[in-house]
């Protein structure tokens, strides 16, 4: 069964996490975005999902452009996140 908001949720209070919520509407790019940026506080990111053998689902930080030559490669998702501290 998949996982609830309220899963996830609770598992970052066991972790000591605390969490604040912004619902919204769906966003398409960084751009649709910007608006609700200036209304809260923290990080504006965005969302890649990418297909190579598995999916990997790659988080970072509105203002950084991904390469996506770098990104195809699985053994280097690790460094594009080293070398760009978030």
């Amino acid at each position: 069964m998949p996982a609830s908001d309220k899963n996830l949720f609770d598992q970052f209070a066991v972790l000591g996490i605390e969490t604040t919520t912004v619902r919204h509407y769906p966003m398409f790019t960084v751009e649709d975005g910007e608006e609700l940026l200036t209304k809260v506080s923290g990080g504006h990111c965005k969302i890649l999902f990418l297909k190579n053998k598995i999916l990997w689902l790659v988080v970072m930080l509105g203002n950084i452009r991904p390469d996506m030559k770098m990104l195809q490669k699985n053994r280097v998702l690790h460094d594009y996140h080293s070398q760009n501290q978030i």
